[in-house]
């Protein structure tokens, strides 16, 4: 997503520091936030101390079963890779990633999905619902702030 003009660098603004205080907020290593646009969501913001989760990628959402449902029924999906619940498409994404735990919630605008937030944890320790509230809360004071 090319930055254009002034609102453009202030939306990644407040993205890259909603990504870090959700890392903050829910002991995770790391957060990326994802546009959907069509059927790809493509990573526009991201969090993760001295690496990256390989900003501009894309990522076809029918290609992950979960993905598709979080942002189409806006509810959350929380595992680990040790979860043998987890799905399989999501799950070797968090292994490649080189993380253990996944929790995924959407960014809603409006009523319709946005983008898409993932924070990932090295532990294999899952996310509590506590912090899927937490981080639920703060997703939703800054999808109030996106034009």
């Amino acid at each position: 997503m090319a930055m254009e003009n002034a609102s453009d660098l202030r939306l990644l603004d407040l993205l890259v520091t909603t990504a870090e205080d959700l890392c903050r907020m829910v002991d995770a290593d790391a957060c990326a936030i994802s546009r959907v646009l069509g059927d790809v969501l493509i990573l526009i913001a991201e969090y993760a101390q001295g690496e990256t989760l390989q900003l501009g990628q894309g990522y076809l959402v029918p290609d992950y079963p979960k993905t598709e449902e979080v942002l189409r029924l806006g509810t959350t999906y929380t595992t680990t890779v040790d979860d043998p619940g987890a799905d399989p498409a999501e799950a070797g994404v968090v292994r490649e990633l080189g993380f253990s735990a996944l929790l995924m919630l959407p960014l809603q605008v409006g009523g319709d999905a946005w983008g898409l937030v993932e924070l990932y944890r090295r532990a294999p320790r899952p996310f509590s619902a506590r912090e899927v509230e937490t981080a639920r809360g703060l997703i939703v004071e800054t999808a109030a702030r996106i034009p």
